[in-house]
């Protein structure tokens, strides 16, 4: 599994900026939002690429490209799985 998940809090997927890719910790929200997410096939474990984080997220999860809305990403729970200085920043 990741090194980085002992050593790093998760933080909602609209922190991270455009290029980062990420692990899925946990979903949060109510029982029609997780529905939605599961749906996508965003489930805890699930890697996630950020392909554009301005306004409306573009994601892309397995070999699907998907655009959600910044009150779904802020209920993703997310660890970068890399340890370098731009993926453990938040955006500006």
């Amino acid at each position: 599994m990741n090194v980085l998940s002992d050593n790093i809090t998760p933080r909602p997927l609209s922190c991270f900026g455009n290029g980062v890719t990420v692990r899925v910790t946990s979903l949060e929200g109510g029982r029609c939002c997780r529905s939605r997410m599961l749906s996508l096939g965003i489930i805890p474990g699930t890697i996630i690429n950020v392909l554009n984080s301005c306004g409306r997220m573009t994601i892309q999860v397995r070999s699907s490209q998907y655009a959600i809305g910044c009150e779904m990403a802020e209920k993703i729970m997310a660890i970068p799985i890399c340890d370098c200085c731009d993926c453990t920043r938040s955006k500006p």
